[in-house]
């Protein structure tokens, strides 16, 4: 009876103490707007370590870019984060704003223009009908006259290291 009775109290522990992935995600939110990013990535890490499947484990790993990209400003952990987005969750909607993302950075946050069109170019031609294709363009406007600038440098360098 002992035994039944510890059994019974081990099991009602476990699951008072497992959040469904609706309460994590909630929790996540609030602390994030607290300023609290480390307990809104652990919340967020719960989530996509615990409920993989489920719709809001995408848009957890999506929150984590978010918060390395806005909160920290540590862009380049960003990218990282993005990145897995695109390679874990391929199919969802955030795989797509994933790779806008990280063009994005690399173009006004990273000031590596090569990169930032690789990426754009590549979201052109993954996604050639979605509403962010004028954002697309707009950027890759600006980088193609970055671009020739960029050219126009190089030429010169090229030019005086032949003097």
């Amino acid at each position: 009876m002992r035994k039944i009775f510890y059994l019974l109290m081990t099991i009602l522990f476990m699951y008072c103490n497992s959040q469904s992935p609706e309460k994590l995600w909630g929790e996540a939110k609030l602390m994030r707007t607290k300023n609290n990013t480390k307990e809104s990535i652990i919340n967020l890490e719960s989530i996509i370590k615990n409920y993989p499947e489920h719709i809001l484990a995408s848009k957890s790993q999506y929150m984590k870019a978010e918060i390395y990209l806005n909160d920290i400003k540590d862009f380049d952990f960003a990218i990282k984060e993005y990145e897995k987005v695109i390679r874990q969750y391929p199919k969802h909607e955030v795989a797509k704003n994933s790779l806008f993302m990280i063009a994005y950075i690399y173009n006004n946050y990273l000031s590596s223009y090569t990169d930032a069109i690789d990426n754009y170019n590549l979201f052109l031609n993954k996604y050639p009908n979605d509403e962010l294709i004028p954002s697309v363009e707009y950027e890759l406007d600006g980088l193609f006259e970055i671009e020739g600038v960029i050219d126009s440098l190089n030429s010169i360098v090229s030019q005086r290291r032949n003097i």
